[in-house]
């Protein structure tokens, strides 16, 4: 053997033995070479095809959630491109990912169980505060000694009792459906800032609130679920207007993040956040505001988790403060490929 041959040799040996799938593509976009690990993966039938056809043959009409891709029979696949600098043409490296989500999800559940079963006697004690004011109320109107205005007195606090364990539940459900988000669409990202704005407009309006929108052209599309991604949305304009209180400044912005990524950002002008309360500040019940219920920040986290992205807390630059969703997006190309 010459010593020229031994790289060849060396990296045909590497290829063989690698688990994850490689595919060579010529200038053409026809598959030239490839592993038997991409053999393992998607058959025998690979020299020569199109790539551009084999996706549609391999790959389900509809991407998985987050950035893997799903095969026809349900597999998840990571894909990774690469040129091959001066040689026309293009690499390709597929890894299965299914056993690795399936464990991941797995970890996933089994915190959110745990955290779950934290909340449950949270959840009794924020329960038991409300109900217990609304039965109070409730049994003195039974007294035939108490004057009208107490009767009404004592008949509007049992109501906004009442109001707020209706408010503490609605919470509590917003927080345990996100974490069995269904219901999976294409979604344009403006969608849910638009609709947060609408839906909020009678809340603007009383709070003589200014809201702007600045949505930026972006031509990615969202996969997952519009209503939550709404709801998240409105919790934090809410809190934007509670804290800033009558006459404050609210800004929704869309925009692109880092490559395969949209943020969406709700900024106000308020006071912002304490310094202590910050490492807290998306934990379930965790709440300075007289009569929240400490939920609305973790069913923003939740949405977003569920969603494959994350959201942080910053400061306003010139006060106040700015809250970001990160998701994961997609090519508006392919999602419109997966629609048709």
């Amino acid at each position: 053997m010459s010593p020229t041959s031994q790289p060849a040799d060396r990296c045909a040996a590497i290829l063989t033995a690698l688990p994850a799938a490689v595919i060579v593509l010529d200038e053409a976009g026809r598959i030239c070479d490839h592993n038997p690990a991409a053999t393992r993966l998607f058959g025998n039938d690979l020299d020569g095809r199109l790539w551009r056809e084999a996706i549609n043959d391999w790959f389900a009409p509809q991407p998985a959630r987050g950035p893997d891709l799903q095969l026809r029979d349900g597999r998840l696949v990571k894909l990774t491109t690469c040129p091959m600098g001066s040689t026309p043409g293009q690499l390709l490296l597929m890894e299965d990912v299914t056993e690795q989500r399936r464990i991941e999800s797995h970890l996933v559940r089994q915190e959110r169980l745990v955290e779950l079963g934290r909340m449950a006697a949270t959840l009794a004690h924020q329960i038991r505060t409300p109900l217990s004011a609304a039965l109070l109320y409730v049994s003195q109107l039974a007294s035939s000694a108490l004057s009208e205005e107490k009767r009404q007195r004592f008949a509007e606090r049992a109501r906004e009792s009442l109001r707020a364990l209706e408010r503490l539940i609605a919470d509590m459900l917003a927080y345990a459906r996100a974490d069995a988000m269904g219901g999976e669409e294409w979604v344009e990202p403006a969608a849910p800032l638009l609709g947060a704005q609408r839906t909020l407009a009678g809340l603007l309006e009383e709070s003589a609130t200014h809201c702007i929108v600045e949505s930026l052209p972006v031509n990615q599309r969202l996969r997952g679920n519009a209503v939550l991604l709404q709801s998240a949305i409105q919790n934090l304009m809410v809190n934007a207007v509670q804290a800033m209180g009558r006459g404050g400044e609210l800004q929704l912005m869309l925009r692109a993040g880092p490559p395969g990524s949209i943020d969406m950002v709700v900024a106000d002008r308020g006071p912002g956040v304490p310094a202590d309360l910050r490492a807290q500040l998306f934990e379930p019940f965790v709440s300075r505001r007289p009569g929240g219920t400490g939920l609305g920040l973790a069913v923003v986290r939740s949405v977003t988790r569920a969603h494959g992205g994350e959201v942080w807390y910053e400061e306003n630059p010139g006060g106040g403060s700015r809250f970001i969703l990160r998701l994961p997006a997609h090519p508006i190309e392919q999602a419109a490929a997966a629609v048709g």
